[in-house]
């Protein structure tokens, strides 16, 4: 499997990965139609962009006072937004705007939460 790593805010000073590691490392901007890579979240004119640099999360409320706070791709109308993978890396709470789609990471399963309202 192929990685792409667009470079951002961390990459500067941290540098590429190793060559060994196979990932491909390119400017926020590049893209695969239809799609352009960006770090920072923001719609772009080439295409549908994603990106990272927030690592979006979601609060799920449930009977009571019970919530939940899970990292979760999320998509709007002209772009979308992935999460973190690691541990250190931290994650902020989005509010999906209507329309947009929300997919949480539980364990080792991704879960649609469904178009928000």
């Amino acid at each position: 499997m192929a990685l792409t790593l667009v470079r951002g805010n961390h990459d500067k000073k941290a540098g590429d990965p190793p060559e060994a590691w196979g990932m491909r490392c390119v400017e926020a901007g590049e893209g695969a139609a239809p799609f352009v890579f960006n770090h920072e979240p923001g719609p772009s004119r080439g295409g549908y962009a994603l990106s990272g640099h927030i690592h979006p999360a979601v609060r799920l409320s449930g009977a009571g006072e019970d919530s939940l706070r899970l990292p979760c791709f999320w998509f709007g109308r002209r772009y979308g937004v992935l999460p973190a993978f690691g541990a250190f890396t931290g994650s902020a709470e989005v509010r999906p705007r209507a329309g947009d789609q929300v997919y949480v990471i539980a364990d080792d399963e991704v879960l649609a939460v469904g178009e928000q309202p």
